[in-house]
């Protein structure tokens, strides 16, 4: 028999027990129903609420991969990919490697929050970015950046969507053909260049007498590749005419077309008075390999003007059973040092050993200018398999510069040549103090990342 003074005492912690219950139920049996519960707020939308709840988890269960993940993409939802990131190093460690699909979200998160800041520049930085992905998943957030204030924006989202099939379908896609800004009908219109559907004709031809060249040669480009009567005969036309802006852009739209056609026209458009013709002659060349293209290309390297030399030196570093490399070795001591470094990627593109380009690569890494060190980041990019050891080397020094444009291209190397290896150091690139660089490297996850385990 229970004495009077024991009977309240028991009394007195069942009372407690079913007053602290709810508190209790995690630890004590109901920690599924109570995950269940959290799981149900997600679903709901209540993505705060959600988040409070996983405050109240105890350490134990909190630290599970599937509330690592829940908490993660409730994050995401609320707009804070940062912390996403933070809880996702934890899921890591739990796990022992990485979770592509958790990464992947969190990548695009990077991108898509800086899609509505109040800075173009990031807004820019952010559709670049998204370009990176070339997914079907992508095409909403281009659509919406075709509503962007800035014609500059509109015209990197209208590229986007020119890059995919089901892009270059989206009405939205097809109704910035009447945007204001010629970068964006120009976009729009090479899209359509991709495509071979007809229907598009009647959408097309009021661009061939709009008043802005650029958007005359694209539309006409589009006329040529479905065939259609004198298109490609009106870019011939184009690309002899007086007007230099006329002509460097067909040019640029023929090359893709017919490049036997067009050898003598860049071949006289390679001493045109107007250096903007010039660089386009220079970049068709590389479509055209042959000798009369490397004696061009040579003589181009030696062009009062670092962006003509520039063209002349990618051109050339493009070209295959060709002796290109002489002059492009002659061109290493170039007066302009970002031409110098564009010369450096063109010899690590035609294979060229690192140890003879070391003393050079190091230079330019050391130099004081950003717009340099930005440069040999970027001719990193062009190593080939023979010599990427190395290469990988002097990339994550640059990864590491003080300068954000410097890091953005050393990021994009790295991705460029190394693919799913990079993506230890395109994680740490999500950690970057710049928004820029943590979306550039959310682009480059997406590329390089499988979209399934």
């Amino acid at each position: 028999m229970i004495v009077p003074s024991i009977r309240h005492a028991v009394v007195a912690l069942f009372a407690l027990a079913w007053v602290f219950s709810p508190m209790l139920e995690p630890v004590l049996g109901g920690t599924e129903s109570y995950l269940q519960k959290i799981q149900t707020l997600y679903d709901n939308k209540e993505y705060q609420k959600a988040l409070e709840e996983m405050a109240k988890l105890d350490r134990e269960t909190s630290g599970t991969p599937e509330v690592h993940r829940l908490k993660i993409r409730t994050l995401l939802k609320l707009g804070n990919p940062k912390d996403a990131l933070t809880e996702y190093d934890q899921l890591v460690q739990t796990m022992k490697q990485d979770d592509p699909l958790i990464l992947r979200e969190i990548a695009l998160e990077f991108i898509v929050i800086l899609t509505k800041d109040m800075r173009e520049q990031m807004r820019g930085a952010a559709y670049t970015a998204l370009k990176e992905w070339q997914s079907p998943g992508a095409i909403p957030f281009f659509e919406d950046g075709l509503s962007d204030g800035s014609g500059l924006v509109r015209a990197l989202a209208a590229e986007g969507l020119a890059k995919l099939d089901e892009g270059r379908r989206s009405i939205r896609f097809r109704k910035a053909l009447e945007d204001q800004a010629a970068l964006v009908k120009e976009a729009v219109l090479k899209g359509f260049a991709k495509s071979d559907d007809t229907s598009i004709i009647p959408l097309v031809e009021p661009a061939l007498k709009d008043p802005e060249v650029r958007v005359r040669v694209a539309a006409a480009q589009v006329f040529c590749h479905l065939k259609r009567p004198k298109g490609c005969e009106r870019l011939l036309q184009y690309a002899k005419a007086p007007n230099p802006d006329e002509r460097a852009s067909a040019i640029r739209a023929l090359v893709d077309r017919q490049p036997s056609e067009v050898l003598p026209i860049l071949i006289e458009s390679s001493e045109h008075k107007q250096p903007s013709v010039r660089g386009a002659s220079a970049t068709g060349f590389a479509h055209v390999p042959t000798a009369e293209a490397v004696t061009a290309l040579t003589r181009l390297l030696r062009d009062p003007l670092p962006p003509v030399r520039i063209a002349a030196a990618v051109s050339l570093g493009q070209l295959r059973g060709f002796d290109v490399r002489t002059p492009l070795h002659g061109a290493l001591d170039d007066r302009d040092l970002p031409v110098r470094a564009f010369v450096i990627g063109a010899l690590l593109e035609q294979g060229e050993r690192y140890e003879i380009l070391a003393g050079p690569i190091q230079a330019l890494m050391n130099a004081k200018e950003p717009a340099v060190r930005a440069a040999v980041a970027r001719a990193l990019g062009h190593a080939v398999e023979s010599n990427r050891e190395p290469t990988r080397s002097a990339l994550m020094l640059l990864v590491q510069d003080t300068v954000p444009r410097v890091r953005i291209a050393a990021i994009k190397s790295t991705a460029k040549i190394d693919d799913s290896r990079a993506i230890p150091l395109l994680k740490q690139g999500l950690h970057d103090e710049d928004d820029a660089v943590r979306a550039t490297a959310g682009g480059a996850l997406l590329k390089v990342v499988p979209p399934k385990e």
